[in-house]
């Protein structure tokens, strides 16, 4: 996690023009944030003293009630009393001293539940279900339970150790994961994001996934051509596992709703692909809403794999409204290399996923674009008005008629940030081939 550079150019006369926005008799959107405070002070690199209320303000005052608040990855951002957890305290970077001071200071989970209570938001816990860093910077992003057992670690196609994902047929793993998100919900969060896009993907070649489909005399699956019948009934097999986890996750959750007699909805983030690409990442999402274990869909337009992306919503659309969960879908509000913020790029993602019949938008990484001066400047206009999508498609065609063109780099913005995006200077797409 670097610091972001955004570059902004004519945005200020082309956000001023947007409006006016006239009334929709359309069903509201909801509009997410997705807020993480880690970076909010990154960026920052000062403690108020009051960070969550602060970074909470910053969405209020831009009409983003909704946000889905970061717990952590590895380690976590909040005072958690489990002795399998960190809380998240520096690394071997200066910058990130101010982060472990704030978390230190305030429970971040707590004071955002409060600032929230007393003015009428939604804060869903969202935690990073496999980004677990390695021994980078010291080590000083990764969980000491986690960096304990190395033997738990995710193995590539070719055998290679993967130091970021631990295996979650590991029973300790999936444990883990279930303990944390089981605190945040007895904590009162009013709902849990398990975001999934950080990383993917989630279920590899782990000796405790591959030795029992071998030694049921299978074919091995090293040897398989992805995307194959053959292929996708391995990649059913590995996903299996995760599905334990949240088979156990909504049992849990059931209990609790029951004494508390509380409602606490599931959200699953996961990239916008296709189903069974989605499958071979390790997220089996026909299964999961088929068990009821999922409330609501959040997608991410997260580009990694050497695939040509569809670029749309509607099979999801299609599976969630044959369950009745919700779906929202993604834009991303910060840039990566290569990419240009725009104004037109923005709408065009989210007024395409309107029109294909979701439910609201979840907006990555919101904190950011409500510190950056330019990106505050371009997108700050459009933020309040994002719930109507009447306002968005009026938005649109004002942004088209002054913009009739958009280069490459514009044209891709919204798109997640760690999309691997090579004709803009990036690394090269993820071989499908190492599923």
């Amino acid at each position: 996690m670097n610091r972001r550079h955004f570059i902004a150019s004519t945005t200020g006369a082309l956000t001023a023009s947007l409006f006016p926005v006239a009334a929709s008799n359309a069903k509201p959107k909801t509009v997410w944030g997705i807020a993480e405070l880690w970076q909010w002070l990154y960026e920052r690199q000062q403690t108020s003293g009051h960070d969550s209320a602060d970074c909470l303000q910053a969405h209020l005052d831009h009409g983003i009630r909704h946000v889905m608040w970061a717990l952590g990855r590895s380690t976590l951002d909040y005072h958690s009393a489990l002795p399998t957890s960190t809380m998240y305290a520096g690394d071997t970077r200066p910058e990130t001293k101010v982060i472990g001071d704030s978390f230190r200071q305030e429970c971040s989970l707590r004071a955002a539940l409060a600032f929230a209570e007393k003015n009428g938001m939604v804060i869903y816990g969202r935690l990073g279900m496999n980004r677990h860093y390695g021994d980078s910077l010291g080590g000083g992003l990764r969980s000491k339970y986690i960096a304990a057992h190395p033997e738990w670690m995710e193995r590539h196609r070719g055998g290679q150790v993967d130091g970021t994902k631990v295996s979650f047929a590991v029973p300790e793993y999936r444990a883990e994961r279930i303990a944390v998100l089981m605190e945040v919900a007895q904590i009162g969060a009013h709902g849990l994001c398990l975001d999934f896009c950080r990383q993917p993907p989630i279920a590899r070649y782990h000796p405790q996934i591959l030795d029992p489909w071998l030694k049921a005399g299978r074919d091995d699956p090293r040897k398989m051509t992805v995307g194959s019948p053959e292929f996708l009934a391995w990649a059913q097999h590995r996903a299996d596992f995760v599905n334990l986890f949240m088979r156990d996750l909504r049992a849990q959750l059931r209990e609790l709703e029951q004494t508390t007699k509380r409602k606490v909805p599931v959200m699953v983030r996961i990239p916008e692909a296709t189903l069974d690409l989605n499958l071979m990442e390790g997220f089996d999402l026909r299964t999961w809403l088929k068990e009821g274990w999922v409330d609501e869909i959040a997608l991410d337009p997260l580009w990694i794999w050497d695939f040509d992306y569809p670029d749309t919503a509607r099979p999801y659309v299609e599976l969630a409204r044959a369950h009745g969960v919700k779906l929202h879908g993604g834009a991303n509000t910060v840039t990566g290399k290569g990419v240009t913020a725009n104004a037109r790029a923005f709408l065009e993602r989210i007024a395409r996923n309107y029109d294909e019949g979701v439910d609201g938008i979840a907006l990555f990484q919101t904190d950011a674009a409500l510190l950056d001066p330019a990106l505050k400047t371009l997108l700050g206009p459009l933020f309040p008005h994002l719930a109507d999508a009447t306002a968005v498609s009026e938005q649109l065609s004002a942004a088209r008629k002054n913009q009739l063109q958009m280069s490459d780099g514009e044209r891709h913005f919204g798109l997640d940030n760690h999309s691997l995006l090579p004709q803009l200077g990036r690394a090269p797409r993820l071989s499908l081939e190492t599923l």
